[in-house]
């Protein structure tokens, strides 16, 4: 990384000229059904605005930022925190009503919650879509993205995924096949109205999973009565030749609303800034600068319908996401020159390739009563994965199946879901809630290889959590869940290959250790987690939050009984029936500051695992053909310690942003050599952005910008033990962003440029990072939206 280039652009950001800041905040005043609220008031500093007939507002701010208020007579206030031009959708509470979470078009200030939040809306997602949408957040201090090719990524959050952070829809808990590095999320990147980002551990009420965070999507916003309205977005990037679309509907009478959404998105094989990559000793070409066979298609499609009463709110959702995608064929299998020469076709999908189809119905409901509200959410979820490479085998006994012969893997999840809550009236100092989750989860395997087996699993969490309000300045939080869940694996002994074993002059002792790919198990686990935190504010300006908690995670099914080459990895994994629970006691804290020239915040954190879920290298050569070397899930004490920073500063046209994180973990052992690091663990990484607001007196040209960025990250040597050490690097981006007024509609317009200098860097989290294969290269992005 080019450390004189990251200092120049910290020091523009520390320079900004010391000029007024000026923006503009609109939006619409409604209540929980969409009904406009006339005559809301809306506080800014010492003036009070009205919404209109409509429930439009509009406020001049003349500061860094603009902390509004809403008040309307038998509803709860709210307060909300904007820094630049914003187009704000506020929803207000009746006062005898309570629910968790506000989500509104600005970064917010949560002066209830112990832990800091972020809520990112579509207005966001359209400013800085990236090549996916976890990709997206990585502007976020303390949130990372694990690419799998250009389309493709899972999060990262304080250096911990997998099965350690929870992504949720409309409060349903996303359940596909998360705990594999080449497994990305089944989201339509389209159909993103909020998001809310929790950074720690979140285990009360989402689950013992988000360990790490949790990440809640939200698409199920009520439209206005008595309209019909839409919009189409559009989106290429030069990459990969991506071409994707989007068209969304929804239309409300009275009580009765539709929204209906299809996306479709079709790229090519993405660039990369090498000609060659050496993957095991090997040196594997790469063809015109394209990785061969990482083309793919997305085809998403979503209905909702809901009904609203006075007496209760209802929806019913239904959703399905279908990704088809290439893997390089030198990332399946051993590498093969000849097999990733080009073929003549960028866009054509062979063989290595990969199927995932997701399919969800859900039903949210909400109940109102004189004592509180009863939340209700079910749903059923089918994620079906395949792994299809043309059928080969390393066991000369074996012969292809006579359906499907060219399926190696397949995994089959059925999930079924059941969430409860109650949130009593809130009283004047305490807000409670409890509830419930439960989830039944019936895994089907096949295919020709083997890596996991079928399983079953049920889990059930009880939680209370309260928030205390002590006095106008000092709240507490706190929280306890139980959980009880268990799994059964499936036996399997796989015949073929004990007579392989035992052709090439293997023991039956051996032979059968390699047959056995999995045993019968019936495992219960039960565990609680608790948290105690506080927010206090000492002054207007600023913000101050504490917790302290245990945690804790279920083994997943494939850390308890996989036996077999996971080929998104590079190994042979093998599980371990004797792990127990993930328990973990944690600390974090945050500080906030706000005035008319800074705001900026740091949030320090410390994990203390008592038997952290690991892959071990064993230093034992795996028996089966290509393997390597047998990884073993292994359990081990282990600290996770970070520190998150983020700053923003507006004058004038000019605004910056800055973020930055540093983590650092290492295995606790009295045996100082095997203290390593864990693994993907983020570098220190930061990002900084230069807005200059332009065309303020244009009637054509609305909220224009033009703005240069960069992410960049230094060298990564605290690595797990057979992990790659990692080189810094330095990547520049740019581009400009506009809303076009015609007639009286408002089209957004988002042009901009990834990797501009086109570098050759790595991520150190990767799916593609274990055989050298560098990030995409230089990328120019366009996304139009026109709504109806």
């Amino acid at each position: 990384m080019n450390k004189n280039i990251v200092i120049t652009i910290i020091v523009l950001f520390l320079s900004v000229s010391y000029v007024s800041a000026q923006f503009t905040v609109q939006g619409v005043v409604s209540d929980e059904t969409g009904m406009p609220l006339p005559g809301c008031h809306v506080h800014y500093g010492k003036t009070c605005n009205i919404t209109n007939g409509d429930g439009a507002f509009t406020i001049e701010a003349k500061a860094l930022t603009a902390n509004l208020t809403f008040t309307f007579m038998g509803y709860n206030s709210l307060d909300t925190l904007v820094r630049s031009n914003s187009s704000l959708d506020i929803h207000m509470i009746p006062s005898h009503e309570m629910v968790q979470e506000i989500s509104v078009k600005g970064n917010r200030i949560d002066t209830m919650k112990s832990r800091k939040n972020e809520v990112v809306t579509a207005e966001f997602m359209a400013q800085n879509l990236s090549s996916t949408f976890i990709k997206s957040l990585e502007r976020l201090p303390g949130v990372n993205a694990m690419d799998i090719g250009a389309n493709a990524s899972k999060p990262i959050i304080r250096g911990m995924g997998f099965n350690r952070v929870v992504v949720s829809e409309n409060g349903v808990k996303q359940e596909g096949q998360q705990w594999g590095a080449d497994h990305g999320l089944e989201i339509d990147p389209f159909n993103i109205e909020t998001a809310e980002i929790v950074k720690g551990a979140s285990g009360i009420e989402y689950g013992s999973d988000a360990i790490g965070g949790y990440i809640n999507i939200s698409n199920d916003k009520v439209p206005l009565p008595n309209t019909v309205s839409g919009e189409a977005s559009f989106l290429t990037k030069s990459v990969n030749a991506t071409f994707g679309a989007s068209g969304a509907v929804e239309a409300r009478g009275d009580k009765h609303y539709v929204k209906v959404r299809a996306s479709a998105i079709d790229y090519g094989d993405y660039k990369v800034p090498t000609d060659q990559i050496i993957y095991l000793d090997r040196i594997v070409p790469i063809y015109n600068g394209r990785l061969k066979n990482t083309a793919g298609k997305e085809y998403d499609a979503y209905l909702q319908y809901g009904y609203l009463h006075e007496a209760f709110k209802s929806s019913i959702t239904i959703s399905n996401v279908y990704q088809k995608s290439g893997f390089f064929p030198g990332a399946h299998g051993v590498p093969d020159a000849d097999r990733v020469k080009h073929d003549g076709d960028y866009r054509n999908i062979d063989f290595p390739y990969q199927v995932a189809n997701h399919t969800k119905v859900m039903s949210n409901n909400k109940f109102y009563f004189n004592s509180g509200e009863l939340i209700a959410d079910l749903a059923y979820q089918f994620n079906n994965r395949q792994e299809l490479s043309e059928f080969h085998t390393h066991y000369g006994n074996q012969s292809p199946p006579e359906i499907d012969p060219d399926l190696e893997l397949a995994f089959r999840l059925s999930t079924y879901t059941a969430n409860v809550k109650y949130v009593f009236k809130e009283t004047e100092k305490h807000a409670i809630s409890i509830g419930s989750q439960s989830q039944y989860r019936d895994n089907k395997v096949g295919g020709y290889s083997f890596l996991m087996p079928q399983y079953q699993s049920l889990s059930t969490g009880l939680f209370a959590k309260d928030t205390y309000t002590i006095n106008d300045k000092f709240k507490m939080n706190v929280g306890l869940r139980f959980d009880y869940s268990n799994i059964d694996t499936e036996a399997y002994f796989d015949p073929i290959l004990y007579d392989y074993f035992i052709a090439k002059g293997s023991s039956a002792e051996e032979a059968s250790f390699y047959a056995q790919r999995s045993t019968e198990l019936h495992k219960d686990y039960g565990d609680y987690s608790w948290l105690v935190g506080f927010v206090y504010e000492p002054a207007n300006n600023w913000i101050t939050r504490f917790n302290v908690g245990k945690a804790f995670r279920t083994p997943t099914a494939v850390e308890l009984s996989s036996n077999g080459i996971h080929h998104g990895s590079f190994r042979h994994e093998l599980g371990n029936g004797e792990l127990d629970s993930e328990k973990g006691y944690y600390t974090d804290a945050n500080l906030e500051f706000n005035n008319s020239l800074w705001s900026f915040s740091v949030s320090p954190y410390l994990y203390y695992f008592t038997n952290f879920l690991y892959l071990r290298p064993t230093g034992e050569w795996s028996s089966l053909p290509h393997a390597g070397q047998i990884y073993a899930y292994d359990q081990t004490a282990a600290i996770v310690s970070g520190l998150e920073l983020s700053a923003r500063r507006q004058l004038g046209k000019f605004s910056a942003d800055f973020t930055l994180e540093y983590v650092y973990n290492q295995q606790v052992s009295d045996d100082p050599s095997q203290r390593y690091p864990l693994p993907f663990t983020p570098p220190l990484n930061g990002f900084i952005e230069i807005d200059y607001a332009a065309f303020a007196h244009s009637k054509v040209l609305k909220q224009s910008r033009f703005f240069v960025n960069t992410r960049f990250a230094s060298k990564q040597e605290n690595v797990a033990r057979n992990e790659e050490v990692t080189d810094g690097y330095f990547s520049l981006g740019a581009g400009f962003s506009t809303k076009v007024r015609l007639s009286n509609k408002e089209v957004d317009l988002v042009l901009q440029g990834f990797n501009l200098l086109d570098a050759k860097y790595y991520n150190h989290m990767s799916f593609y990072r274990q055989i050298e294969i560098p990030e995409q290269g230089r990328n120019i992005q366009l996304l139009v939206k026109v709504p109806f």
